[in-house]
């Protein structure tokens, strides 16, 4: 499904070239459960970016279901990701004057579902994340694993292909980080492709395969 060859990322810093990814190699395939485990300033969040189809400025070449991305131009890459790409941040990223439900239907709403469509299908992923009962909460009054829970709902309200989970539980408790990762085996066991990125150790244990990143490069 991905396929990244030679992937090289720099930026620019006071008129300095600054390496941050340094020849990545990695495929995943589609129904893994992937780590990506490394510390801050590593190039974790440079790669999600462009895993995610939100950078394609970089060296190298990124083929996703066996076509390169230049491919295609930037509003093609935004339609991809809108429809293949679920993304579960540290610090959920919901709209607080939005309720539970309405944070779930933005991707649809962008989508151009009809509301009845989006209202259905918002109800369908918070089920599957055990908060149908929530649908007109406010989230700001929702603990964190249930902010979370609504944050993976709304990643998954589009069916998309991949999710990935920039340290999902790392503003977590560990009661609340092994239910939330519970929920992503769950996922991952009905077909959804997980990219999970950590600095956690002991998260990659409900991974089938760990890359080690270390300063912008697979060790």
């Amino acid at each position: 499904m991905i396929k990244l060859e030679d992937i090289k990322k720099s930026f620019q810093i006071n008129r300095e070239d600054f390496t941050v990814l340094k020849g990545i190699n990695l495929e995943i395939h589609s129904g893994e459960f992937i780590g990506i485990l490394g510390r801050s300033g590593s190039g974790k969040s440079t790669l999600l970016n462009l895993i995610g189809f939100l950078d394609s400025r970089f060296e190298g070449v990124y083929e996703f279901d066996g076509k390169s991305t230049r491919q295609y131009s930037d509003n093609e890459l935004s339609r991809i990701r809108n429809k293949n790409v679920g993304f579960v941040f540290q610090n959920f990223s919901l709209i607080e004057e939005m309720n539970v439900k309405q944070n779930v239907e933005l991707p649809l709403m962008y989508a151009g579902l009809s509301s009845k469509q989006a209202d259905e299908e918002a109800r369908n992923s918070l089920k599957q994340v055990g908060l149908e009962e929530f649908l007109g909460q406010s989230v700001k009054v929702l603990s964190g694993g249930q902010r979370q829970r609504v944050a993976i709902a709304r990643a998954i309200v589009n069916q998309p292909r991949f999710v990935i989970a920039d340290e999902p539980t790392g503003a977590l408790d560990s009661k609340t980080s092994y239910e939330i990762m519970e929920l992503f085996k769950e996922l991952n066991q009905k077909g959804v492709t997980i990219i999970l990125v950590t600095h956690d150790e002991s998260l990659t244990s409900y991974c089938n395969r760990v890359m080690h990143l270390l300063d912008g490069e697979f060790s």
